[in-house]
Formats: C-alpha cells, structure tokens, sequence
C-alpha cells in the first residue's frame, strides 16, 4: 500500500509554502494533484514521499 497525504491551505499560495517547508525539513515529495480549490473555499494538493535512494533512511521491522 503506498503512503499518499495532503497539503491544505487558504490559498493556492498557502499550500506551495507548505509544500516548500516539506521540503526544507528533508521531505521530498512528489506532487500527484496540483494545488486545486476545493468546494469550502480551501484548497488541497496531494502527494506522496519519495522512495529513499537504497541504503539511505532507517530500516523499519515489524
């Protein structure tokens, strides 16, 4: 099952800011649905992580 999360905001411009402070914390993303307004005014994009690169990240037992 793949890991998919949204970003929302007031404004198209709230949500870039928030994709962009993702992105500075070390969370890349990629964009699967651009920023779009939704029918209460606010506006949604939704993503999804990037695989990390092999080796990189934490290995996760359970």
């Amino acid at each position: 099952m793949g890991v998919r999360f949204g970003v929302m905001g007031d404004s198209a411009a709230e949500v870039a800011e928030g994709l962009s402070l993702l992105r500075a914390h070390g969370v890349e993303v990629t964009v699967v649905q651009e920023p779009r307004e939704m029918t209460d005014g606010r506006w949604l994009a939704r993503v999804t992580p990037k695989a990390p690169a092999v080796g990189e990240g934490q290995a996760v037992e359970g």
